[in-house]
C-alpha cells in the first residue's frame, strides 16, 4: 500500500488523463509518479500518457527477453 500523500500532489493531471473513469485517477497517478506502466485489462486507460500491458503482452515480452 503506497500512501495517497505519495502521489496526490498529481491528481489534477492523472484525472484529465482518464475521463470515462474518474475512480481510475490513482493508479493513472502512481505511474506519473513511478515513471511506470499499468497492467490492465480496462480500456478506460488507454490514452492516458502512461504505457499499459495487458497480461498476454507482458507476458510475450518476458518471453523474448
Amino acid at each position: 500500500m503506497i500512501s495517497r500523500n505519495f502521489y496526490e500532489r498529481v491528481e489534477a493531471a492523472a484525472r484529465r488523463r482518464v475521463p470515462r473513469d474518474p475512480n481510475d485517477w490513482p493508479t493513472v497517478a502512481l505511474a506519473m509518479v513511478l515513471n511506470a506502466g499499468i497492467l490492465t485489462g480496462d480500456h478506460d486507460f488507454l490514452g492516458c500518457g502512461c504505457p499499459t500491458w495487458t497480461v498476454e503482452t507482458l507476458r510475450a515480452e518476458l518471453v523474448e527477453s
